[in-house]
Formats: C-alpha cells, structure tokens, sequence
C-alpha cells in the first residue's frame, strides 16, 4: 500500500507545484535596443562599454541604435516583437528595449513586455509621474523603469538678444514678435522645431495648444482652436520656416547649431551638442524652461517577453539606472534624471530644465495610443500646410479619435 502512495503524491505533488520560469532567471548575452545615441561623444555606447568591462563574458550587451525618428523605432521594436511573439530565446530578440513613456502601455498591451518587480528596481526614489507611465492604468502592474526624463527647453542665440537689448521671451506672443521682428535683421530664420508627422509633432502641437490655454484633449474649444491656428499661422507667416515642417529633434538641432534660426524647441540633449566642434554657435547660445507648460517625456527601460535571459536584462537595467550611472548622464550628456534624490544635488539639474519638468504636462497613455496619435499626426500635419483649415480639421479629427480610442 505504501508503495501505491508514495508514487500517486509525487505525482500530486508536480501537479500543484507551479511551473518555473527558467527565462526568469536566465543569464547570457543579451541585445539593448535604444534609439540613435545622439548625445555629445556617444554616452549611451560608453555607458554600454562600461557594464562589458565590469560583466564576465556570458553577460555581454550588444548595443543596437534605431534609426533617429521616433516612430521608424517604433515600428522596428512593433514589427520585431511581433514576430517573436510566444517563442524565447531567439538570437533576433531584443532583450532590454528602451522605450518612449507613450509607448510603455500599448507594448505590454500587446505582450511584448515581461512585468517588474518594482522593489527589485527601488522605483519608490524616483518621479512619481515617470513611473505612473511605467505602470498598467490601473497601476498594478510595473512594466517598465524610468530611465530619463524629458521635458522642452526654449533655446535661444544669446549673442543676438543682447545686442538687440531684450530677454528671452516669457510667452508665445513675445516670441513672435522677436521671431519676426529680430530674427530677419540677423540673417536668421525666426523659430524651429519639431513638426515631422511623427511623434514630435503632437509635442509641439500640444505645447502650442497649452500656450493658449488649451487642451488637445477638448478639441471643440476656442483655446485649442487658437493654439493650433496660432501653430499654422507661424507657418504661413514665415517667421517658422517652411522646411520645418519635415524636422524631427535632429533636424531642427541641425539648423539652430549652423547659425540659421533665433530660437528652437528641443530637449536637453541638445545642450551639449550645441558646445561640441560642429557647433557653428559655440558660446553664442542660452536657453530658459519653455514659456509654456512642456510635453513631459521620457524613456523606460522593458525586458522584452522573448528574452531567455532576463536575469541579466533585470541586472543591466539596474546598472543603467544606478544614482551613479543617472548622475554621469545628467552631467555629460545633458539629461535629466528619474531618481527624486538627484534634483537636490546643487548644480546637476539645471534651473531651466527642473522648472520645466515641474510645470511639464503628460500625454495620456491608452492600449491605442498608436491609432491615437497617426490619427493626430496626420491631421494636424495637414493644418500646417493648410492654415485656414483649422476649423475643420479639428471637428473632424475629434470624431477620428473617438474611434481610434476604441480600437476601430
């Protein structure tokens, strides 16, 4: 009889035992995937080149830059988890994947992301906001850890303002009036930024909006309507060229570091660039927190579904957001940390960027984003080639997103 239990509890025993995870932890190579490292002598790569020299040849990291537009990188991160959907440990995976705030719920929507353990990642030090981006909606479940934060800075050629004996401009009006009525004497076109149809373009267009007191979210009211109008008419009025209309961040850094515009929208990676020696402004340049409420941004860092070797993806996104690592990222490439503690250090934050994250705004995160913001894209794109259209475009893109909101 003994002989009969014995094998009938094993065999119980198995039934009741949940299945490990051995991806969970597993260790190995692993592929990190971010966009373009665009910052002054290529940080990110160095950052990557560090955890090599520290990690034992098991745990390598091959560093992977996506092409500089936002939503190619999208559409590359899309495509490549989709085909990998379900299987691990293909030598395609893209292990840890670095992605846009906005983008953090849809992927994991999509089962593309493995879930955190935020005590595993102390995400309790850092932004609040960052890491609600981080989470499911009703905030149960961390599918991601804040890697750097963003918000928009007004930068401005210095050199021009004070021999025209005014300061940078405190609102939207005053920098349409500077735009047109300085810009032009000093060879200079009036304002760049990021108006591509793609992701920077709803930051831009939104920045806008709520210079006017508007919402892109109540596209009905008459502040929205003014802010985009507002956006169109700088266009048609050429005090923002022509040629912005295809910028992304690059673009307009581009134009702004070879002595073509008076002022630009950008990010804080852009300082750094600005004082490197392809600079044409080197020393000629300032900047101040936008005279408006900013896009807050941001990137997370995931551990992708496919990956066979999680443990080392958890460890090298741990490295990544060390105090230490963030510290070495705020003062040489120019960004801003996720850690709260960071914002105390005297001179490691700048004043312009922390009054701009402080009064930054965010884009809503939804299972749809993706159908959201190409339905946004292309209409306003459509507005700033047609500045007379506004009314209409807008009435229709209200109805276009109500749709898109639910998937159809």
């Amino acid at each position: 009889m003994i002989r009969v239990l014995v094998p009938l509890v094993v065999l119980l025993a198995a039934c009741t035992t949940p299945v490990r995870d051995d991806a969970a932890d597993g260790t190995g190579p692993i592929t990190f995937v971010d966009g373009l490292d665009t910052t002054a002598h290529g940080r990110v790569r160095e950052l990557v080149d560090r955890w090599n020299e520290q990690a034992s040849r098991r745990e390598q990291v091959v560093f992977v830059e996506m092409p500089t537009s936002t939503d190619a990188h999208r559409a590359q991160l899309t495509a490549r988890g989709q085909d990998l959907r379900g299987g691990r440990g293909s030598p395609d995976c893209y292990d840890v994947m670095a992605v846009d705030m906005v983008w953090t719920v849809p992927f994991a929507a999509a089962g593309h992301l493995e879930p955190l353990d935020p005590a595993e990642f102390g995400v309790d030090r850092m932004l609040p906001e960052a890491v609600n981006a981080a989470r499911s909606p009703d905030g149960r479940t961390l599918w991601a850890v804040p890697w750097r934060s963003d918000a928009g800075l007004l930068y401005y050629r210095k050199d021009v303002l004070e021999e025209e004996g005014v300061a940078p401009p405190t609102t939207w009006e005053e920098m349409r009036r500077q735009a047109i009525g300085i810009a032009p004497k000093h060879g200079l076109q009036g304002f760049v930024g990021q108006f591509r149809r793609y992701e920077g373009l709803i930051v831009n267009a939104a920045e806008a909006v709520w210079a006017h007191g508007g919402d892109l979210e109540r596209l009905d009211a008459a502040e929205t309507k003014a802010g985009v109008q507002a956006l169109a008419d700088g266009f048609a009025q050429g005090w923002i060229p022509s040629e912005a209309r295809d910028y992304d961040e690059n673009g307009s850094l581009e134009a702004f570091r070879s002595d073509r515009a008076l002022f630009m929208r950008n990010w804080p990676y852009a300082g750094p660039v600005l004082e490197t020696e392809v600079s044409k402004v080197v020393g000629e340049w300032g900047r101040v927190a936008l005279p408006w409420p900013s896009a807050l941004g941001g990137w997370n860092l995931a551990v992708s579904r496919c990956s066979a070797h999680q443990r080392t993806a958890r460890e090298f996104i741990k490295f990544l957001t060390r105090d230490d690592n963030q510290r070495r990222m705020g003062e040489l490439a120019g960004w801003a940390p996720t850690t709260r503690a960071l914002y105390e250090e005297p001179g490691l934050v700048p004043r312009e960027l922390r009054d701009s994250l402080l009064n930054a705004r965010i884009r809503r995160p939804s299972p749809h984003y993706d159908e959201l913001t190409g339905v946004m894209q292309e209409s306003l794109h459509h507005v700033l080639e047609n500045p007379d259209s506004v009314d209409q475009s807008l009435g229709r893109l209200a109805d276009d997103l109500v749709r898109a909101a639910e998937g159809r």
